[in-house]
């Protein structure tokens, strides 16, 4: 593992790649770097595969200009290079938008994430004022139902959500900004957090009329580290 060079990329999934999930997109990933020839690495042992990994699956449908994917590389690469083959080789609906060389020693991007930024965009005739929705967010609580591995839990979700920023026309939301707990420590849905406020607001929740678009990783509570910081992890494009 000395000779391999850890290399992060930030990447865009909208049009009709955010409808194939998580293994599929692994999958596209995997012909991408195969076709632009890149020296991938790969792992030892009886079934070898190639050495990267995603920060954070993202929900089937959601689109997202901030998701981050980890890959080893046996032999360093020019990041431009790298961003230019790939995109050059992957679908419509993917684009690299910044690689950055890692340290050694620098934790996977899965490992790192603490919380994730979000747009959520709401249908005409929704019945959410800017009113309602501001005091929901000032509960000192929010307690939805939430599924465990062997049952259903009440779970407070407030020390989850960072921020919460409303765009109103006429006095009904038109638009919400959130960023709330992502990664391993803790975690809540963008989705959840929505249909709590339709909810507390005692309005249908429409299934197939919100936009959601994740914007950004961090690996902290504040939103002031993105997973790949301008300047500090190597080259950038």
């Amino acid at each position: 593992m000395s000779n391999k060079i850890k290399y992060r990329l930030k990447f865009i999934k909208s049009g009709n790649v955010r409808f194939i999930g998580h293994l599929d997109l692994m999958s596209l990933f995997n012909m991408a770097i195969k076709r632009a020839k890149l020296p991938i690495a790969y792992s030892e042992g009886f079934n070898p595969h190639q050495l990267l990994s995603f920060a954070l699956p993202l929900s089937l449908g959601y689109h997202s200009n901030g998701e981050y994917l980890d890959m080893v590389l046996a032999e360093p690469r020019d990041c431009k290079e790298i961003v230019n083959l790939l995109n050059g080789n992957i679908p419509d609906g993917v684009k690299i938008t910044a690689a950055g060389r890692m340290p050694k020693d620098s934790k996977n991007s899965a490992s790192i994430v603490n919380s994730c930024a979000y747009k959520v965009i709401l249908p005409e005739g929704h019945g959410i004022s800017d009113a309602i929705a501001n005091e929901f967010i000032t509960q000192t609580q929010i307690v939805i139902t939430k599924k465990t591995k062997k049952n259903l839990a009440d779970v407070d979700i407030a020390p989850d959500i960072f921020e919460f920023i409303t765009k109103a026309s006429c006095e009904m939301v038109e638009e919400i900004y959130m960023r709330i707990s992502a990664g391993p420590n803790r975690s809540v849905r963008a989705d959840s957090v929505v249909k709590a406020l339709f909810a507390f607001a005692g309005a249908v929740y429409p299934e197939h009329g919100l936009i959601f678009a994740r914007d950004e990783m961090y690996s902290d509570t504040k939103g002031e580290r993105p997973l790949l910081v301008i300047g500090e992890h190597g080259e950038q494009v």
